[in-house]
């Protein structure tokens, strides 16, 4: 009876010594085993270039968040998080500016991991972005030139925009535009499967012509009455203009809506 009572203590008495201690290294080296496999799956990538003459920036990703801000120094700053199995790339400064290929310094490798990019640049910076899949973001750039094409499915969001020329181009996503629009500059947007938004600062001269074949769906809110539009083709097109049309705004949407209205800032 006093054994087995002995035996019973034994086995309802708490964890210790050499027992608990085994056990806690174990689940130690587990968390270290997860945090180590976690550190191998994703690398990063930090480095600053100081362009010679032109401001601006072409980056080729084939997959990946991609944003771009616009700050008051004279010098990109590139931060990237490299997913596995880890794309090589190597940005190149020249005269022209600054290049990112991904597609280009992985090409013949199939498996790639993500490479997504936060990328600061100065205000007036030339900005070209381009990636096989993945979102791209863009604020508060004011260069001759943004540029944003995603050749399969990604959100697109221009915001804070001030740029001559606008190209803005995906399969599947959204369209988010949110600009200035300048005199003689030229704005494109397409979509085959998505909402496209557009927020125009309120008093811009512009042309517009936007095509929904499929939906129908061309809302233009508060721009309604202050120009002169022309419904087409059972409503599948609108063809107008606001002030003195000096820009020209073109948007496409196959299967999704367009609306346009003024920006509230």
């Amino acid at each position: 009876m006093l054994q087995t009572l002995s035996k019973t203590h034994r086995l309802s008495a708490p964890l210790g010594g050499p027992l608990a201690r085994a056990l806690v290294a174990c689940a130690a080296l587990s968390l270290f085993a997860l945090w180590a496999t976690d550190a191998r799956a994703q690398q990063r990538y930090s480095r600053s270039f100081a362009p010679r003459r032109n401001v601006s920036l072409l980056l080729k990703n084939r997959s990946g968040l991609i944003e771009v801000e616009g700050w008051d120094r004279g010098e990109i700053r590139i931060t990237a998080t490299i997913e596995s199995p880890a794309a090589r790339f190597t940005p190149t400064m020249d005269d022209d500016g600054l290049t990112i290929d991904v597609v280009g310094d992985n090409r013949g490798r199939d498996d790639i991991g993500d490479v997504n990019f936060h990328i600061q640049v100065p205000y007036e910076s030339a900005v070209d972005l381009q990636t096989a899949s993945g979102d791209i973001k863009v604020h508060n750039v004011r260069g001759r030139l943004v540029r944003a094409h995603v050749t399969t499915g990604g959100d697109i969001e221009l915001t804070d925009i001030r740029a001559q020329m606008v190209v803005a181009e995906n399969v599947t996503g959204n369209i988010l535009f949110d600009a200035e629009l300048l005199r003689g500059g030229s704005y494109e947007l397409k979509s085959t499967q998505g909402d496209i938004n557009m927020r125009i600062t309120p008093g811009a001269g512009f042309t517009l012509t936007a095509t929904a074949p499929r939906t129908r769906n061309i809302n233009l809110g508060g721009f309604a009455q202050m120009g002169n539009f022309n419904f087409q083709g059972d409503n599948r097109r609108v063809v107008g203009r606001v002030g003195d049309g000096s820009a020209t705004l073109i948007t496409t949407n196959l299967r999704g809506a367009i609306s346009l209205v003024p920006r509230l800032r």
